[in-house]
């Protein structure tokens, strides 16, 4: 009987911390990411525009920076030569955020293109406030980030 109490003890633990988050990364098939060098955050281009948009901003850049890609202020997108926009990817972003949960995605569109050739969504709940939530979204989010751009 104790073991069984144990067993739906830790299952139902499981079950808690499963739903805590939910990430995920897309990548579109035949798109080689290695011939991507820049990068550069759209301002204004955000998915939905919310007011948590602009605290995940900084976490994002941060993120791309930290990656093998080249960061490239939009106001300096024309000064790229055509070779260089070539393997130029645009960043959208956008964010959701209530007392229960925070979501952040984020797109990277082909520059000469537009066509989203990769994705990636960082979900985080139950913290014990909404900063926290979003705080423990953008990390995930990063590492999600990180990952597609090694």
């Amino acid at each position: 009987m104790k073991s069984l109490k144990t067993y739906l003890i830790v299952l139902l633990g499981a079950l808690v911390l499963s739903s805590c988050s939910t990430d995920k990364t897309m990548i579109a098939k035949g798109v080689d990411l290695n011939k991507y060098g820049y990068a550069s955050i759209v301002k204004g281009q955000t998915i939905h525009g919310t007011e948590t948009d602009i605290e995940i901003e900084p976490g994002i850049y941060e993120a791309i920076e930290s990656t093998r890609l080249k960061m490239v202020g939009e106001r300096r997108v024309n000064d790229l030569t055509e070779d260089q926009k070539e393997t130029l990817i645009l960043v959208k972003y956008a964010a959701t955020s209530s007392e229960e949960k925070s979501t952040l995605s984020v797109s990277f569109e082909d520059y000469m293109t537009g066509k989203t050739v990769a994705s990636c969504r960082s979900s985080n709940r139950f913290a014990l406030t909404r900063q926290k939530d979003v705080d423990r979204a953008i990390n995930k989010l990063a590492k999600r980030i990180k990952g597609i751009w090694k």
